[in-house]
């Protein structure tokens, strides 16, 4: 029986979820934004502006879809942002399309660009305060999840963040792989973080996203939604259900699994590399064959199968696999991780 991991039914639709306006600290007005990005493909942008939850329902049509959002930090010493302290930055994405609030507002944190000039009196009536620890982050993600929100860890490369900073960090939905201002920046994001969380069986799900702000860092990273349609209950309904892959360049038409072999249909790609949380003997790079016009990479699962039964001998449940699509060009495409617990055709 074949299990789709990206849902057969559906289409794609190509999303930027981080990014800003003048609204913030961002060059174009929101209208501006949308123009450019259309031109470019995309269906749904999330406009994550700083602090303030500004709605953009207005923007959305039969083409296009606008997500409302926010991101906030968090930095050391509470103090505004300086190019030497570690910070936290959580993009804030509301459920609800109807949602007007922000559930974890503080006139405190708003000073970027000039989301000063939107704060509002019903604003106020909210004050969610947090400091620069873990423990305080998560009650900032816990009120947000209650409260119809889901959220990201934003660059913690750029944020200068290391381990002990994340790791314990609960109730999160995504955490960026790629941050194309931040690769303008010279601080690259990894996903060194993903695996982290992974392997301490936290799922979370990788995002790809430009965090733009002007011309220079746009159209580098995004998220193919594969959802019914563009409604925003069923765009949100794909992306709380992981149906979505986040790239840099390649593209992924089709994930499935059937009699124990993955099947990965994209574009001409380099290869297809499987990555898991244990090291092993052996490539875990599978290359595509071209087939008529497609390209098609058959994965067998057998020796993966084989290294987490060992795996389970020494108690480890939580064992994961993920893809990454490599171009030839050096750009990637990253799928979410699929535990193996949860596939038990494997193992028959």
């Amino acid at each position: 029986m074949k299990r789709w991991l990206i849902s057969e039914n559906g289409r794609f639709y190509k999303a930027c979820l981080h990014l800003h306006t003048d609204i913030s600290d961002g060059a174009y007005s929101p209208e501006e934004v949308k123009k450019k990005y259309q031109e470019k493909g995309y269906s749904i942008i999330a406009f994550t502006d700083h602090d303030v939850f500004i709605t953009h329902n207005d923007f959305s049509d039969e083409n296009f879809l606008a997500i409302n959002s926010h991101e906030i930090e968090v930095s050391e010493n509470n103090v505004n942002l300086t190019r030497y302290q570690k910070t936290y930055h959580l993009n804030f994405y509301a459920k609800d399309r109807n949602a007007t609030m922000t559930p974890v507002f503080s006139e405190s944190r708003v000073h970027i660009g000039n989301s000063s000039k939107y704060v509002t009196d019903e604003m106020r009536k909210t004050d969610v305060y947090a400091y620069y620890s873990p423990r305080s982050i998560n009650e900032v993600i816990r009120i947000a999840n209650e409260n119809g929100f889901f959220v990201t860890y934003n660059h913690p490369v750029w944020s200068l963040q290391n381990y002990p900073d994340y790791i314990d960090l609960e109730g999160l939905w995504g955490i960026e792989v790629w941050n194309t201002g931040c690769v303008c920046e010279g601080m690259p994001d990894t996903t060194v973080p993903f695996d982290d969380f992974l392997k301490a069986g936290k799922d979370v799900f990788p995002i790809c996203s430009d965090d733009s702000h002007g011309d220079s860092d746009c159209f580098g990273g995004w998220t193919m939604v594969k959802a019914d349609s563009l409604d925003y209950d069923d765009v949100i309904k794909a992306l709380l259900a992981g149906n979505f892959y986040s790239s840099t360049g390649p593209e992924i038409y089709e994930l499935s699994l059937e009699d124990k072999v993955l099947t990965v249909k994209t574009n001409d790609v380099k290869n297809i590399r499987v990555i898991t949380e244990w090291r092993s003997p052996g490539s875990k790079q599978h290359a595509p064959e071209k087939v008529g016009d497609e390209f098609i990479t058959r994965i067998p699962m057998k020796n993966y199968r084989e290294h987490y039964r060992s795996k389970l001998i020494y108690g480890w449940q939580d064992a994961y696999f993920r893809l990454e699509v490599n171009g030839h060009d050096g750009t990637h495409a990253y799928t979410r991780a699929f535990r193996f617990r949860d596939f038990p055709e494997l193992f028959q």
